[in-house]
């Protein structure tokens, strides 16, 4: 036994350090990042907020404060703009680090919590096992390479799970009114909260979305909502549309249906495109939607049910990229954790959302693989998966009860 152990420490020590070394590898390779997507994009939308002009105004007339520079692209929100901009106080380079370094702990506190309350009392190999194993996910590294805040939008999420987990309401609203407010599709793991009926939290949550709201400037919102919205690229690029690193139901089903048609969609054919998306999107919610609720009195689905949402909240979002899938880390861990302690395993699930994991890396490292849409299909094969196993612990928990 002894021995047994000796070598699982092993094992999660060379994971942990081979995460490490990847991430130490990345950073290094990526030095000049500040100059690229996104990290310019955040740094010059923020800078024109703070200097008083108008990020998100499309018409070509307009003209910015002196010594601002107006890029006219901005499609995130005013909260977000206002949260970076300290960073613009700064030079390009010492906010790119900083910047990286909010995400990296981000990225590493959020999976420590969340392994803490999967696995209270887990010794440490089984820590350094995790923080390895998400070191090495490629597309934490494609998050970070494009300086995206995915994984400071995890660490906000997984905060406002286990809160509200604890009964504090008003720090769960918080947390989920925050990462909603930095960029609004994490709001829909707010169906989460309302398939388990904990109205405080929604309460809150909603209490704090208007207040940030509010504070950010109502004339800014009503500029990103009018300009940074409706008019952004996902509604009128049928190459960006058609990006094969998408993740979302909009551009990929905008994919096959141009595939199907032999062109481009004419613009006749754009609300069926529309239709198809809102009932896929709404198909989406179903599963989660039934399976929180039919579990509502089993605390161990409660992460797994969570990481559902999570993932339907990145298909739904309309522009959602490869980069989102860190969003995926919950529904990873927590399957994992509940793996070893329940004797009931649905193979075809476990089968299922295995090959949609390894969807999710080839594609890092082929592009003819991810020509094929493969992240999408991964995406709904984790989906898949994770239900089937979910539906099935479930069912476990309710043979026991009779």
């Amino acid at each position: 036994m002894t021995t047994h152990k000796h070598l699982q420490s092993a094992l999660a020590f060379a994971i942990f350090s081979l995460g490490v070394l990847v991430l130490a590898h990345a950073g290094f390779k990526n030095r000049e990042r500040y100059k690229d997507v996104c990290m310019v994009e955040f740094y010059q939308w923020s800078a024109e907020l703070r200097g008083g002009g108008d990020p998100w105004n499309l018409d070509p007339s307009y003209r910015p404060p002196a010594g601002v520079i107006h890029r006219g692209d901005c499609n995130y929100p005013p909260v977000f703009l206002r949260a970076f901009e300290p960073l613009t106080l700064m030079s390009p380079v010492a906010a790119y680090w900083v910047w990286q370094a909010i995400l990296i702990l981000s990225l590493l506190g959020a999976t420590i919590v969340l392994l803490r309350e999967l696995e209270p009392g887990a010794e440490f190999r089984v820590y350094a096992l995790a923080l390895g194993a998400v070191l090495i996910l490629p597309e934490v590294h494609g998050s970070l390479y494009e300086s995206e805040p995915t994984l400071m939008l995890l660490a906000l999420l997984a905060a406002a799970w286990i809160w509200d987990r604890r009964d504090r309401s008003w720090s769960a609203g918080l947390m989920l009114a925050l990462a909603t407010l930095l960029k609004i599709y994490p709001g829909l793991a707010g169906g989460y909260f309302l398939a388990r009926r904990r109205w405080a939290t929604l309460g809150w949550a909603i209490a704090f979305a208007i207040a940030g709201l509010l504070i950010s400037g109502v004339s800014n919102q009503e500029r990103f909502i009018s300009a940074g919205v409706f008019h952004s690229v996902w509604l009128t690029d049928d190459n960006w549309l058609r990006n094969d690193r998408s993740i979302a139901t909009l551009s990929n089903l905008r994919a096959l249906l141009d595939w199907i048609n032999g062109a481009a969609l004419p613009s006749s054919a754009l609300p069926l495109w529309y239709g198809l998306t809102a009932a896929f999107d709404i198909l989406l919610i179903c599963p989660a939607l039934y399976l929180t609720a039919r579990s509502r009195d089993d605390r161990e689905l409660e992460a797994p049910c969570f990481g559902l949402w999570l993932a339907a909240a990145i298909m739904i979002s309309p522009i959602a990229w490869g980069h989102y899938l860190p969003l995926l880390i919950p529904l990873f861990l927590s399957v994992a954790v509940l793996m070893t302690r329940r004797p009931r395993f649905d193979a075809v699930g476990g089968f299922v959302m295995a090959v949609g994991l390894i969807g999710t890396i080839a594609p890092y490292f082929s592009s003819p693989i991810r020509r094929w849409h493969t992240l999408f299909i991964a995406m709904l094969m984790i989906y898949a998966g994770a239900c089937l196993l979910i539906m099935n612990w479930s069912r476990e928990r309710d043979t026991v009860a009779r």
